[in-house]
């Protein structure tokens, strides 16, 4: 399954006073993809706005959310709890490529990817909202099916729009398309974090995810102009248990990507730790507090970095910024390791932000690069996006138990220095594992 082949797909109709007038590529042949005119910045904004809505959910869920939830739900255990609470976040994104699988194939009047992302939104709300109630009667059981069944949700609409900018950009604008989505992402990320480091109590946070979903998809939808398609292949059970491997001798490049990403989700999902580190090794007396303005520092550098790194991507290729950004990740972490004071972690918090920018500004586009097919990127991209489970799930299972075993103090809730030592050694390990096996991939 997912066997190289010739990219098909086509150009959007350009109209760079209107970002309404863009339509769905239609069957064009890779010459014909590579030399379109770039799609206009207004349009790439609007169409990239649900990842303003993703990483400002995803963000401040995993890093601020999910952390003070378990203590308030499992206050004895709550460093393993809080693994299986990302654990269960992560396995929902093993829909990914089902979804993919089948959005390629949807004949639906509203096009192949809106109807799905909608019903997603809706799942995503439900979710939020028993979560809101759960929290609030202090059930940690119902919290965590309420919190898989929210970002099963979120999933959905993700799996379905990281496919439209293949139906929508050409191959040779996909890097600033790439950085366009990296800039939304951090801003979303950005916005996030203020309004709970300065506004926000957690609770307020499940009616934001409603608000905000709600719109950032419909303004999606709303500007990309699906086409429906008049027939599609039909849906087989073996092709959705194929939609899960990767043809690692058909296509390498493809393989590689997916190994490298997978072991950069694993170092970056460490941050989840932070509010923990700032909490026993900085000891400051509003944990949240700190961890929201370190990680708004983070994304306000990152955004700065996005586009133009994905600009530049497009000139000088995707690998070289990957190779940088590994390297300023590795850094940061072995910063973190030697107990840094809070002035120290917020000038870390900048130098992460860059390294984690430049990597999102090609993420996507070096992912795109090495598609086996444009026909089916929606479960390629599936497939893709599951390397993000894999690391989001085995960081911090690894973590959690390693940072209570070697971290383990007379008290119960707190850790030593020690054991977030050897969790901020292994974010390094972990990115610079990613850097390295991206040599495999060719230029």
């Amino acid at each position: 399954f997912l066997l190289p082949g010739r990219p098909r797909g086509g150009m959007p109709t350009h109209a760079r006073s209107s970002i309404a007038q863009y339509v769905p590529l239609s069957i064009a042949n890779g010459p014909e993809r590579v030399s379109v005119r770039p799609p206009s910045l207004p349009f790439l904004v609007a169409l990239n706005s649900f990842a303003f809505a993703y990483c400002l959910v995803v963000s401040t869920l995993g890093i601020v959310i999910l952390p003070t939830e378990a203590v308030l739900l499992y206050a004895d255990r709550h460093p393993v709890m809080l693994g299986l609470m990302l654990a269960c976040t992560g396995v929902t994104q093993l829909i990914s490529p089902v979804v993919g699988y089948i959005s390629d194939r949807n004949t639906s009047r509203w096009g192949r990817r809106r109807g799905l992302m909608v019903g997603g939104t809706l799942m995503a709300c439900v979710g939020c909202l028993c979560m809101w109630y759960s929290r609030e009667r202090g059930r940690g059981g119902p919290y965590i099916l309420a919190l898989t069944l929210c970002v099963f949700g979120v999933n959905v609409v993700y799996s379905c729009y990281t496919a439209l900018l293949p139906d929508f950009v050409a191959t040779a604008h996909m890097g600033r398309a790439s950085g366009v989505m990296a800039a939304m992402s951090m801003l979303g990320s950005f916005c996030g974090f203020g309004l709970f480091g300065f506004w926000l109590q957690v609770a307020h946070a499940y009616p934001l995810y409603v608000a905000v979903l709600s719109i950032t998809v419909g303004i999606t939808c709303t500007v990309c102009s699906e086409v429906p398609q008049a027939e599609a292949a039909p849906l087989r059970c073996g092709e959705m248990l194929a939609a899960y491997t990767i043809d690692a001798t058909g296509s390498p490049d493809f393989f590689w990507v997916f190994v490298t990403r997978t072991f950069y989700y694993m170092g970056i999902s460490l941050q989840a730790f932070s509010l923990f580190m700032l909490r026993d090794v900085q000891q400051v007396s509003d944990p949240k507090y700190y961890t929201s303005v370190i990680a708004m520092v983070g994304q306000l550098a990152a955004a700065a970095v996005a586009v133009p790194a994905g600009r530049m991507s497009d000139e000088l290729g995707r690998k070289p910024l990957v190779y940088a950004s590994c390297a300023i990740m590795a850094m940061v972490y072995l910063g973190f390791a030697f107990e840094p004071s809070v002035p120290g972690l917020l000038a870390l918090g900048v130098a992460y932000g860059v390294g984690n920018g430049m990597f999102l500004s090609v993420d996507y586009a070096l992912a795109c690069d090495v598609l086996p097919s444009f026909d089916n990127a929606a479960q390629s991209l599936g497939v893709w996006g599951v390397s993000a489970f894999l690391g989001s799930t085995l960081g911090p299972l690894v973590a959690g138990p390693t940072l209570s075993f070697f971290g383990r103090t007379e008290s119960p809730d707190r850790f030593s220095s020690f054991g977030y030592i050897l969790v901020m050694a292994m974010g390094a390990i972990y990115v610079s594992l990613a850097a390295l096996l991206l040599r495999n991939v060719n230029d």
